[in-house]
């Protein structure tokens, strides 16, 4: 069985770049280890979010902020880039209607940065696939059809 990390060292991807001026964070390390026996799950993302695809519970969307806080930043930042927002309001705007509190806020953005981080890396390995069609096997279809 090919896991992702595997995949992804193929794909060249810089999230398991063993160099030391790799990315490091831990919350795209947490989406490979548990997703790293089923790598295809990763497409699930196309059409779900991590919260329910991984933590379906609020608390624990705010303890990996609690915990992972620098980290959720740097992929929220990316996230945000990626879809053209300017600000943190901007990128929630439409996707979440209201907030009660603080903790209702960093929820949504934890959502949406661990979904982004997960959409990334099967970007990564989907890129791959499709540059290099000699690749058979059904697995790498799979993802070939995803770039």
């Amino acid at each position: 069985m090919t896991t992702l990390t595997q995949l992804l060292k193929i794909s060249g991807s810089p999230w398991v770049d063993t160099d030391w001026t790799a990315p490091k964070n831990r919350c795209i390390e947490d989406i490979i280890e548990r997703f790293d026996d089923c790598p295809e799950a990763l497409i699930d993302f196309e059409r779900s979010d991590w919260v329910n695809m991984a933590e379906c519970y609020t608390y624990a969307l705010l303890e990996r902020w609690n915990k992972q806080e620098r980290d959720i930043k740097a992929l929220w930042d990316g996230y945000v880039e990626a879809i053209g927002a300017t600000s943190t309001m901007e990128a929630l705007e439409g996707v979440y209607c209201g907030f009660e509190d603080g903790d209702d806020m960093n929820s949504a953005i934890v959502n949406l940065s661990m979904t982004w981080g997960a959409l990334e890396l099967l970007q990564d390995v989907a890129r791959y696939a499709y540059e290099h069609e000699e690749l058979g096997g059904q697995l790498w279809e799979t993802f070939r059809s995803r770039a």
